[in-house]
């Protein structure tokens, strides 16, 4: 479905928009504004007209309470664009919220996972575009990390980052303006929710949703107090009746425990193909940790513990690659080497 492009008749200046595409939250800055759109990446499409019943929060909330025409759709898995027409149609909708007479067109940086194929950039600058914006720029997303967190990219030492999304965590390497390694891995905090799903389904006897299972997490990984307990609600496996129990969140942090070792299982990879110099750059700078899995409290123990290394976990971590954008917006010409043109790519 093609969307009016609300863009293309004004004769006022070019604005320019930082993209957080997440499979998780969706994140708008504008340049001289702020952020102007911070929602969750989900969708309630009617299944009988095709059409956008709610995006966003208000999607969200009405996940696992819908009617039977409703279907809440999240169109990216992994970091990357699994419905392509979902995607335009929300993007459509969250760029017309912050439409202003006063631009004309929009010159658009988003932020792509390391490790995602050429195909998988054209994929994201097609939908932006069709979404009404004119110009287009991809930024891999540990290298927006790394900026939002306030690492000087062009300084000659090495830096290690590490985002944890939704769908990916992202680790690399920064040095001299670039990344000398990375690795998309397929771990974040959706398998985390899925990991306390399966925790309660086997322990507890109950069956709860992503929205619970989601809560439960954010509300327990930052913790100091293990013996907290929470009361969480869902259906009885076997009798299928409501029912409500009490967890503690020392549970919650042996049930994501294996993925979290997996993760840092993920980081000693990397670091394995590093030149010397960079490593001895990482025992000094350590390790920055940002995105929404940034709190977890077990990941940065495990890892000062494992790889007895300094961790430091962003300021307002969850916002750090919308951040970086922000920075390579308001100096373009500075960071042009790192960033991808479709002009140049495709």
């Amino acid at each position: 479905m093609k969307f009016f492009n609300f863009f293309k008749f004004s004769t006022k200046p070019t604005r320019d928009i930082a993209i957080d595409l997440g499979t998780a939250n969706t994140v708008v800055y504008v340049k001289d504004e702020g952020i102007l759109i911070n929602e969750p990446t989900y969708v309630a499409i009617n299944v009988k007209t095709d059409e956008v019943e709610h995006i966003g929060e208000k999607a969200k909330e009405i996940m696992g309470r819908t009617a039977k025409h409703t279907q809440i759709i999240r169109p990216l898995k992994n970091g990357v664009i699994s419905d392509y027409e979902v995607t335009e149609k929300m993007l459509a909708e969250f760029l017309k919220r912050i439409r202003k007479d006063k631009f004309q067109s929009s010159r658009v940086i988003i932020c792509v996972p390391s490790g995602v194929t050429q195909v998988e950039r054209r994929a994201v600058v097609e939908v932006v575009k069709e979404a009404g914006a004119k110009e287009v720029y991809l930024i891999e997303e540990p290298i927006a990390a790394a900026i939002g967190a306030g690492i000087d990219l062009f300084e000659p030492k090495g830096h290690l980052i590490v985002d944890i999304g939704g769908g990916t965590t992202e680790i690399a390497f920064i040095v001299s303006g670039g990344a000398a390694s990375s690795r998309s891995v397929k771990i974040a905090g959706d398998h985390l929710n899925e990991d306390i799903m399966e925790y309660v389904k086997e322990k507890h006897n109950l069956l709860i949703g992503e929205r619970t299972a989601e809560e439960l997490k954010v509300n327990t990984i930052s913790l100091k107090d293990k013996n907290t307990d929470f009361e969480i609600r869902g259906r009885e496996l076997g009798k299928g009746l409501p029912k409500s129990i009490k967890i503690v969140a020392s549970e919650i942090d042996g049930a994501i425990d294996k993925n979290i070792d997996l993760i840092i299982d993920e980081i000693k990879l990397t670091m394995e193909g590093i030149e010397p110099e960079i490593a001895a750059d990482i025992f000094e700078t350590g390790i920055y940790i940002s995105g929404g899995g940034a709190g977890i409290r077990i990941l940065k123990e495990k890892i000062e513990e494992e790889l007895k290394l300094q961790v430091t976990v962003c300021d307002e971590a969850i916002h750090a690659v919308v951040r970086g954008i922000a920075k390579v917006l308001d100096d373009f010409d500075s960071y042009k080497n790192i960033i991808i043109s479709p002009t140049n790519e495709y």
